[in-house]
C-alpha cells in the first residue's frame, strides 16, 4: 500500500474505507448516548409533572373532604338542635287548693310527674311515627337525675319548688333471670317540673352524633330543659346548692 492510500492517526493507520466505518460508528454511538439523555430529561420532565398532579389531586381530595365534613357537622348540629328543642306544657288542673295538706301536695306533685311521663309518651310515639326513632313505645318512666337507689324524688320533697328528671321512653324492660325488672330499654329524655304553676318542659336528651363510630357534633341541652341556673359543665350544668336530688 502506498502512503497516498493511507492516512496517518497517531500510532495507528487506516484505510479510507476504515476511517468511514469508524465515523459511522462514533456518529451511532454519540447519537444513542444523546438519545439517552434525551430520554432520562424526558422520564424526569413527566415524574416532575406527574408528582406535581399527585399532589394537586391529593389537595384537591382534602379540600372537598374537609368541605363535606363541615358541611355534615352543620347538618348534624342542625339535627341535634331541632331533636332536642324544649317542649312545653301545663296542668294546672292538678293543682292543689291553697291550705292543701302535705299528703294532698305529695299526691298532687305525683299527678304532675305522671301527667308529664304520658306527655313524653306521646311525644316519643309520634317521634318514632315519624322516623325520628325506633319503637314501639310502651309508656315512660321518670326518676330522679342522680343515679342511685338512695335518690329521692323531688316530688317527694316538699321544700323543692322545681323537680328535675331523667325519663325513659320505654321500649321494653330488662328482666333479670329472677324475674325482677332491673332496668329499662328505650329513648333518654329529661323533664323540668315547676311545683308552683304546674307547669313543665321536657326535651329528648341525645347522644353526640357522628358518623362511622365518630362523634363529630355534641350540643348541650338548653337550660329550659332542666331549669338549670348553673354554669356549663361537662355535657351539662353544674348543680347548685338545692338542686341536687337528695338521699334517703
Amino acid at each position: 500500500m502506498s502512503q497516498a492510500e493511507t492516512l496517518s492517526a497517531g500510532p495507528f493507520s487506516f484505510a479510507p474505507s476504515r476511517r468511514g466505518a469508524l465515523r459511522r460508528l462514533l456518529g451511532s454511538e454519540i447519537g444513542m448516548v444523546f438519545r439517552r439523555r434525551r430520554n432520562l430529561a424526558l422520564l424526569a420532565v413527566l415524574a416532575g409533572v406527574g408528582t406535581v398532579f399527585a399532589l394537586s389531586d391529593r389537595s384537591d381530595r382534602e379540600a372537598r373532604e374537609k368541605a363535606r365534613q363541615t358541611a355534615l357537622v352543620a347538618t348534624l348540629r342542625a339535627k341535634l338542635k331541632r331533636i332536642q328543642a324544649p317542649h312545653r306544657g301545663a296542668a294546672r288542673d292538678l293543682k292543689p287548693p291553697a291550705g292543701a295538706t302535705d299528703a294532698e301536695l305529695l299526691v298532687a306533685r305525683k299527678a304532675l310527674v305522671t301527667a308529664v311521663e304520658h306527655r313524653i309518651t306521646a311525644d316519643a310515639r309520634a317521634r318514632a311515627q315519624a322516623g325520628e326513632l325506633d319503637g314501639p313505645i310502651r309508656s315512660t318512666f321518670c326518676g330522679p337525675i342522680l343515679k342511685s337507689k338512695t335518690a329521692i324524688p323531688d316530688d317527694e320533697v316538699l321544700s323543692k319548688h322545681i323537680g328535675r328528671y331523667d325519663c325513659v321512653a320505654i321500649k321494653r324492660h330488662v328482666i333479670a333471670q329472677q324475674g325482677e325488672k332491673v332496668a329499662e330499654l328505650g329513648h333518654a329524655f329529661v323533664a323540668a317540673l315547676n311545683f308552683d304553676t304546674y307547669t313543665y318542659t321536657w326535651c329528648r336528651n341525645t347522644p353526640a352524633q357522628g358518623e362511622r363510630g365518630v362523634a363529630l357534633v355534641f350540643v348541650r341541652l338548653e337550660r329550659a330543659c332542666l331549669a338549670a341556673k348553673g354554669k356549663a359543665l361537662g355535657t351539662g350544668y353544674a348543680a347548685l346548692p338545692g338542686e341536687q336530688n337528695e338521699s334517703r
